[in-house]
């Protein structure tokens, strides 16, 4: 890439994947960036419900990368409505960022790099969700042992556990695989954190 200097760059986020209500003009979108704080975000959500209780959901959507923190901050959410039952619908899309470099010699044409960036939007209502909207995305604050996980469907059923492992040495740095230990730890201690924030506010 010596002989190629970066031109051009652009984002194609991606839409709402829910169908309505959930991706509706008015719907409450709650982003999350990495650096998003917990006990903020929890209070936004809390004040909202409290403020338009004629509005039954929220939508939480993730932000350049923010996949795990988002997924936390439901699960805070859910703890802090630990009175009543939550309802979750969750679905993962794609941001494009698309990147042209020139060359800047004669003969080899341009390059133009596509990088899928993971986005995870989560609803969290009130109510249940109509039957024909059901699917195995969903749950309910009262589940037990519900695990998510960061591999699409393509990826994820169809392979022997030889070619997964193999896959897994050569995707260091893969945006889907699962969070590391530490990793996991951190967001555990924010979380057990923010939930302490919150009872003595």
């Amino acid at each position: 890439m010596d002989n190629y200097v970066p031109a051009d760059e652009s984002t194609e986020e991606a839409s709402n994947p829910f169908p309505a209500p959930y991706n509706s003009a008015d719907a409450k979108i709650m982003v999350v960036s990495k650096s998003t704080k917990f006990p903020k975000i929890i209070g936004h959500v809390r004040e909202h419900f409290d403020t338009h209780p004629d509005h039954r959901f929220v939508v939480f959507k993730s932000t350049n990368g923010a996949t795990e923190r988002a997924i936390s901050c439901v699960e805070v959410l859910k703890q802090q409505f630990a009175e009543q039952e939550l309802y979750q619908w969750t679905k993962v899309v794609c941001d494009k960022r698309v990147s042209l470099w020139k060359c800047l010699q004669e003969g080899p044409r341009d390059i133009r790099v596509t990088v899928e960036v993971p986005v995870v939007f989560i609803v969290i209502s009130r109510d249940p969700f109509q039957g024909e909207h059901s699917c195995m995305s969903m749950q309910c604050s009262t589940d037990k042992d519900i695990s998510f996980s960061f591999l699409p469907p393509s990826q994820s059923g169809g392979k022997s556990k030889k070619e997964r492992k193999g896959n897994r040495k050569q995707g260091e740095g893969n945006k889907w695989t699962k969070p590391s230990s530490d990793q996991r730890r951190k967001e555990h201690k924010e979380r057990e954190e923010a939930l302490k924030e919150l009872q003595n506010s």
